[in-house]
């Protein structure tokens, strides 16, 4: 079964987010042109998706891919915060940049917390 198969699987409160990341962080290339944040975003989103894939490869569907968005995810949006490019909300591509920064925001805390409950001994990846 291919990564695509398992997440049209997977239930509504996982899928609709995971679709939803994919449809704001796609986005992007509607702003590369313009927004040095957008080529960044791009850039990561694209290693995000290589290097999900070939964990997926090597571990199949488990919660281990989340470790690669966290890896990747993690330092941009510090980056983010330390550029603080959105001047208001007076543009389309401020909203998608205010956008993309909060959904992949909390997307990160959820992952943080399932990492967290597995280091604590509370689950498993698998």
């Amino acid at each position: 079964m291919t990564l695509i198969e398992h997440i049209s699987q997977a239930p509504d409160a996982l899928r609709g987010p995971i679709y939803w990341l994919i449809f704001i962080n796609t986005a992007s290339v509607f702003f590369v042109f313009g927004r040095m944040e957008a080529r960044a975003v791009l850039a990561v989103w694209l290693a995000n998706v290589g290097l999900t894939l070939a964990l997926f490869e090597f571990f199949g569907f488990t919660q281990a891919l989340g470790l690669a968005y966290l890896a990747l995810w993690t330092p941009l949006l510090f980056w983010l915060i330390h550029r603080n490019a959105a001047e208001g909300l007076r543009e389309p591509r401020d909203i998608w940049l205010a956008t993309m920064f909060a959904s992949n925001l909390a997307a990160l805390f959820v992952g943080y917390l399932i990492l967290f409950r597995h280091v604590s001994g509370e689950h498993t990846f698998a």
